[in-house]
């Protein structure tokens, strides 16, 4: 029989995570922002009769 290793008890983080919780931040933070954009383009579109005409090309 071959011999294992121990696992490392050292470095308790797992070996495929290459994330940091900057990069974590970072993207939630665009998930977030344009969640809001996509909601303000849709709100506008809904009650700005000039922002309905110049998405769809057709007036309210």
């Amino acid at each position: 029989m071959t011999s294992q290793e121990p696992p490392n008890t050292e470095n308790s983080e797992p070996k495929w995570d290459y994330t940091s919780s900057r990069q974590n931040f970072i993207t939630g933070a665009l998930v977030v922002g344009g969640n809001l954009l996509v909601l303000l383009i849709y709100l506008l579109y809904r009650t700005v009769p000039a922002v309905h005409q110049f998405i769809s090309g057709k007036p309210m």
